[in-house]
C-alpha cells in the first residue's frame, strides 16, 4: 500500500512539473516584445490546446516571411468574448506579442489593432 502511494505522488509531481514546463511561458520571454504593423492575415485556427494565427508580414527590408502566433485555448477564448470570426484571411492587422526564443517567426501573441484602432487584447 506504501509503494502504491510513494508510486503515485512521485507520478503527479514528475506531471504536474512537466505541465508547468510546458505552460511556463519561458520560451517566450516577456523582455522582448515586438509589434508588427500591417501584417496579413493566412488563417485563423481557433483550436484546442492553443489557437494559432498564421499571417504574413514585410520587413524592413522589403521581404515577406510567414509568421504564427499561438493564443490561449478556443474555450479560454470564448471566455474572453473573442470568437472565431474575429479576424478573416486577407484581413490587414497589427499584432503585438513575444518572439519565440529558438523558433523563428513564432510569437506569443498578446493583442491584436485593426486599421480602425480597435484592440483586442488576447488572454
Amino acid at each position: 500500500m506504501k509503494t502504491t502511494i510513494v508510486t503515485a505522488i512521485a507520478a503527479f509531481s514528475l506531471g504536474s512539473a512537466l505541465a508547468f514546463a510546458h505552460h511556463g511561458g519561458s520560451m517566450y520571454p516577456r523582455d522582448r516584445e515586438v509589434v508588427l504593423e500591417d501584417a496579413v492575415v493566412v488563417e485563423f485556427m481557433f483550436v484546442n490546446p492553443h489557437a494559432r494565427l498564421r499571417f504574413t508580414w514585410v520587413d524592413e527590408a522589403g521581404l515577406e516571411a510567414e509568421w504564427e502566433g499561438e493564443l490561449s485555448g478556443s474555450n479560454e477564448l470564448v471566455r474572453s468574448r473573442i470568437y472565431p470570426d474575429l479576424v478573416a484571411a486577407g484581413d490587414r492587422i497589427t499584432v503585438k506579442g513575444y518572439p519565440h526564443d529558438s523558433v523563428p517567426r513564432n510569437m506569443r501573441l498578446i493583442s491584436i489593432t485593426f486599421p480602425d484602432g480597435r484592440e483586442v487584447p488576447l488572454p
